[in-house]
């Protein structure tokens, strides 16, 4: 069972259909999460599958993800399938979520969540100094990201 890691959530002023837009589509991953420099594949559709070029504070490597929930306009749920970089020996179970809720026409609630368990002691002692600090401030950063795309 994952644990939830991490939570961070913004109110963006736009419908949840444009900002369903943005979290859902491939072309524009790369400008609304930073450690993506390149991605392929679908990210619309229950089980689709994208790989995503990652430079991750000059550690780059391929992640693929799996999407296993998806809900249009409301919530998608990724988990990690492959990578190179060395995620899936570190952490189990990992789910990255987006979940939009509309509270009014123009305004929607949007929370970004991470679940994972650490695989081992390091790990442990890893997510616990810096990992999930790392995972907040990338979520704070893909929130704000989202919003600049939206709110225009």
């Amino acid at each position: 069972m994952s644990i939830l890691q991490a939570r961070n959530e913004a109110i963006i002023h736009a419908p949840a259909s444009r900002i369903w837009a943005i979290i859902t589509d491939i072309s524009v991953l790369h400008k609304v999460n930073p450690g993506v420099i390149h991605a392929s594949g679908r990210m619309d559709r229950l089980g689709d599958v994208r790989t995503c070029q990652i430079d991750n504070n000059g550690r780059k490597g391929t992640m693929t993800e799996k999407l296993i929930e998806f809900i249009p306009e409301k919530k998608t749920v990724w988990t990690i399938e492959s990578d190179t970089m060395g995620m899936r020996n570190m952490l189990k179970n990992t789910q990255f979520v987006f979940n939009l809720e509309k509270l009014e026409d123009n305004k929607t609630k949007v929370i970004n969540e991470t679940y994972y368990q650490p695989a081992n002691l390091m790990a442990k002692i890893m997510n616990g100094l810096m990992m999930k600090k790392m995972i907040s401030k990338a979520q704070e950063q893909i929130l704000l990201n989202i919003k600049s795309l939206t709110e225009n």
